[in-house]
């Protein structure tokens, strides 16, 4: 019971207080913890990007560890890639759950081990879901003798306690709320945020989403066979942020997913889509939603008269290979269209800008298409 209030605690370091914790307690003295990668907020990458990177050691010392990180790692009986199929899955294995105690002795990873007198070893893996997301050794010397098969369900017990309590840690601790804050304010400086109510109502947003919103609107208002749905309901000063949550909230229902990007030639629109239940002050559950939605696209010329902003996705589309070089010929052939068609959508262009060549039209369009990273050279 001490031990599982101690673990309730948070921690600046789990793994080594999970270690201690094993040596007070329950007397093993030499172990080691490995954490795995585990996510952070939708759409970043992994928290650790290698199993080593973080691994803590109790009772061992440093030099056979980097030794073992080095050469000795991909020998490793215990990798989890490396189980039996049948060990897959199990939260507590024995040195002879993988192997006869002879046939280890002669193993790189065996010799290795036992020239520290780290000669038996128990390994609890911990579960979220079917990953792991992280693992620890147990070690005894020849001395103290092996694993007996009554410690199985205790160490099964221990394995579950400290997976729970790790899990927990994972998602409070104070490094995970650094990097999920790092990831959401500064990795995307342009993230908007949007909290909707259970019939997808807007009832809050931040200025960016605000400003993404109207960059949505002109970009897809004007793409050919399609239009964004104009219904829209709730305070009519999030108008356009909620005709753009109609519209993406469609398509993440239709696709059963939790993120959705638009992708243009004016770059990318992600959204990322999150719900959880809570108690009105009513006492009635209801069902809240939350909306993160990162800009990757350069924005609008900030006057929305622009003429640039009057252009269809098909006409920005040929601007682009315009600017790229293309001939007629080449537009209408990337573009699957005739080349009658670029010339009407080139004639338009033309109207748009009132200018009468191309060589007038890009020296309109050049400071917009540099900060696009599409100029002409």
């Amino acid at each position: 019971m001490h031990f599982a209030l101690d673990l309730s605690r948070d921690s600046e370091n789990f793994p080594k207080k999970v270690l201690a914790l094993f040596d007070r307690h329950f007397g093993f003295q030499r172990s080691i913890f490995f954490p795995y990668p585990y996510p952070v907020f939708p759409g970043g990458g992994p928290r650790r990007g290698n199993v080593l990177s973080n691994y803590i050691t109790y009772g061992i010392r440093y030099g056979p560890m980097y030794d073992y990180k080095d050469h000795v790692y991909k020998d490793d009986i215990f990798r989890y890639s490396s189980l039996p199929a049948h060990l897959k899955g199990k939260r507590v294995i024995f040195t002879q759950d993988v192997m006869a105690l002879e046939e280890y002795e002669r193993t790189p990873y065996g010799i290795h081990m036992a020239a520290e007198d780290l000669y038996y070893q128990a390994v609890l893996f911990f579960y979220q879901g079917e990953r792991v997301i992280g693992s620890m050794g147990l070690f005894r010397t020849r001395e103290e003798g092996g694993f007996a098969e009554a410690e199985r369900e205790p160490l099964e017990y221990l394995a579950q306690l400290v997976e729970a309590n790790y899990q927990t840690y994972l998602r409070h601790s104070g490094e995970a709320r650094f990097q999920d804050c790092f990831h959401l304010f500064f990795q995307e400086a342009k993230m908007g945020a949007v909290i909707l109510n259970q019939d997808m109502t807007v009832l809050q947003t931040n200025q960016a989403a605000q400003e993404i919103s109207r960059i949505f609107w002109e970009q897809y208002r004007h793409n050919q066979g399609h239009f964004l749905r104009s219904n829209y309901q709730g305070d009519p000063k999030f108008r356009e942020v909620q005709t753009m949550i109609n519209e993406i909230s469609e398509r993440l229902t239709a696709q059963g997913g939790t993120s959705q990007t638009f992708t243009s030639l004016a770059g990318d629109i992600s959204f990322y889509h999150t719900s959880f239940l809570s108690s009105s002050a009513g006492g009635l559950i209801q069902t809240w939603h939350l909306m993160f939605i990162a800009c990757q696209t350069k924005e609008l010329p900030k006057n929305l008269n622009h003429p640039y902003n009057t252009l269809t996705q098909q006409e920005r589309r040929i601007v682009y290979y315009l600017s790229s070089g293309m001939k007629n010929e080449q537009i209408a052939e990337e573009l699957h269209i005739s080349i009658y068609t670029v010339r009407t959508h080139i004639a338009n262009i033309y109207k748009k800008f009132e200018v009468n060549n191309k060589v007038d039209l890009l020296m309109h369009l050049q400071p917009i298409l540099k900060e696009q990273g599409n100029a002409p050279q």
